[in-house]
């Protein structure tokens, strides 16, 4: 009887811990826990980036802002999404959520310092995260897209794009992320696309997007538009080219979600 009793009390115990220490383990994914004090407040203070933001980032993309001079040149906040294709009362997402919304999507673009003489370097930043266990885990894709008008060009080496770079990270007990430095789709003058396979059985996914462009103009304005596109049917999620720039295509199984900002420089 005493046996049964302890055996009962240890696994109590292990259900009323296991919320923090999952807790622990899912925060190590943030940058702030990472930075030191110093970077912290060039990060806060000299960059602009807001406390409640950090976790957007990743510490080695803070990190790049820091070592770069980066120079914020838009004003965004993270925004939340809810999804059409994710109905209230599923096994996925229920009534006791914390939130309604299924996804949060953010952006931001710096001037950096360049590497080619005579050109601005514009260092363009986007990412998700997953708040619920989307109901098709499918391949989704985000694209960075700008007006043709802009004359930014992109660095090319051996017929490749330069300066992308996409991450996508998947939560199952730990963090399983993988990166490409290769975009899904691209077009030479208004933008890239990453691609992103989201488990369907993790309880937490992210990811972000970056890429450099360059003009040689010394000073101007344009917008930028980050799309999200969500595949919950077959199929795959496709990209065209569109007056505002590179986008996903919206369609039938494919969801999207615009995320623009104004950039200054």
């Amino acid at each position: 009887m005493k046996k049964t009793i302890s055996i009962c009390l240890v696994i109590s115990l292990l259900l009323l811990l296991s919320p923090s220490v999952f807790a622990t383990e899912t925060d190590s994914m943030t940058s702030q826990d990472e930075l030191t004090q110093e970077e912290r407040s060039t990060i806060l203070n000299d960059i602009g980036i807001k406390e409640d933001e950090l976790k957007y980032y990743s510490t080695k993309v803070l990190r790049y802002l820091i070592e770069n001079d980066a120079v914020k040149l838009s004003t965004s906040e993270p925004m939340d999404y809810s999804l059409s294709s994710q109905k209230r009362g599923d096994d996925f997402v229920g009534t006791m959520d914390l939130t309604t919304s299924d996804i949060t999507l953010y952006a931001n673009a710096y001037e950096v310092n360049s590497d080619v003489p005579g050109s601005k370097k514009i260092y363009i930043y986007g990412s998700y995260t997953w708040k619920v266990k989307p109901l098709f885990a499918l391949t989704d894709k985000m694209s960075i897209g700008y007006p043709v008008t802009n004359e930014w060009y992109l660095k090319t080496s051996s017929g490749k794009i330069m300066g992308h770079e996409s991450n996508n990270c998947n939560y199952k007990g730990q963090w399983t992320c993988t990166s490409s430095n290769v975009p899904s789709d691209h077009d030479i003058g208004q933008g890239v696309a990453a691609k992103y396979d989201i488990w369907a059985d993790s309880n937490f996914k992210q990811g972000d997007i970056t890429q450099y462009v360059y003009t040689t103009k010394k000073s101007g304005k344009s917008n930028i538009n980050l799309r999200y596109g969500h595949r919950f049917a077959t199929g795959s999620v496709s990209v065209s080219v569109f007056p505002s720039g590179l986008a996903v295509n919206p369609s039938i199984g494919t969801e999207v979600l615009d995320y623009p900002i104004t950039i200054s420089w």
